[in-house]
Formats: C-alpha cells, sequence, structure tokens
C-alpha cells in the first residue's frame, strides 16, 4: 500500500521574528549612536565675541579628539565659587577628560595623547615627528586658564599642535536668516 502524502499548497513565511529582530536591531543602533554623546562631560562654554562658523563635516570630527576640562559635580563636591558662578581656584575641584576617562593627572595625559598621536603622525617611524590630528579644548567658563595650559603644554610635548578652543555662540547673537520669535 502506498501512503498519501499531505501536500500543504500554500505557503507563507512567519514575519513576526523578523519584525522582532529589527526591532531589537533598532533599539541597539538608537542607544549606541546616544551613547557617542555620553563621553562629552557637562562643561559650561565661554560665549565667543567673534564666531568662525565651520562646516563641520565627518571626516573632520570623526578625527578629532576632544579634551573637556570641567568642575567635579555637585553631588561630589559643594563649591561656593563655582555655584555663584565665579571662577573657582580651588585645584582640585577640576577635571581633564578624554571619552569620560579621567586624565587629569599630567602623567597619565601625556601618554594617552602620545597614545592618540601615534596614527596620525607625518612619519609614522619617527615618535617625534608632528601629529596632524586636530584636538578640540572644551574648558569651563569659569576654570581658571592654567588647566587649560596644562592640556596645551601636554599637547605641545606629544607633538600635537592643531589645538582648537570650544565656544559657545552668546544667547542674543542669531545666524543670519533666523528670525526672532517675539516679532
Amino acid at each position: 500500500m502506498a501512503k498519501k502524502l499531505d501536500v500543504q499548497e500554500e505557503i507563507s513565511p512567519n514575519l513576526i521574528p523578523m519584525i522582532d529582530i529589527m526591532f531589537l536591531l533598532l533599539l541597539f543602533f538608537m542607544l549606541g549612536a546616544d551613547m557617542g554623546q555620553r563621553e562629552l562631560e557637562e562643561v559650561r562654554l565661554p560665549h565667543a565675541k567673534s564666531v568662525k562658523e565651520e562646516k563641520e563635516s565627518k571626516e573632520r570630527t570623526g578625527d578629532r579628539l576632544t579634551i573637556n576640562v570641567f568642575h567635579v559635580y555637585e553631588k561630589e563636591v559643594a563649591c561656593p565659587a563655582y555655584k555663584r558662578r565665579e571662577i573657582c581656584r580651588e585645584e582640585k575641584h577640576w577635571r581633564i577628560a578624554i571619552k569620560g576617562v579621567d586624565y587629569t593627572k599630567t602623567e597619565e595625559l601625556l601618554k594617552r595623547l602620545q597614545l592618540e598621536a601615534q596614527d596620525y603622525r607625518l612619519d609614522p617611524k619617527d615618535p617625534k615627528s608632528p601629529c596632524e590630528r586636530p584636538v578640540m579644548v572644551r574648558a569651563d567658563k569659569q576654570a581658571p586658564y592654567g588647566e587649560v595650559q596644562k592640556v596645551i603644554a601636554q599637547c605641545a610635548l606629544a607633538k600635537i599642535y592643531k589645538i582648537e578652543c570650544g565656544a559657545s555662540r552668546p544667547p542674543d547673537e542669531r545666524p543670519s536668516g533666523e528670525v526672532n520669535a517675539k516679532q
């Protein structure tokens, strides 16, 4: 006797697992994109008197190293001067960080800068060759300039000479073409 096989004529793919995977991937990429912004500490940037706007390109911002000079957070230290928006001269209240990691000790900062500069040297075989990697120093407007000088001095020791300072646009200054909301 021959067995009769049941043949299913209509085959439809089950899309639910694929939709679940797409949602998980979307969630993963959204959280991953947000983490890129978390490397920047909270810094109150000084206002610039004159602004040179540059068009940010992926290659320019991707190569740029950002160093933050910021005051410790209020949860850690109560600082009356910083709270009154005055210059805080307490050296132990200031931190220097790269991508969320503390490099307040100048020796550690120099090691990190040398490591970051390795792939950007004009002559990769010569560690004393100048580095072409740009560095952005974002210093709190209430920071003593000595903290910024430490960063610039360590950059010079690491042979990094392309140094930019971060600033914010004054609140009353608007780009051309922007309409005042109160009018």
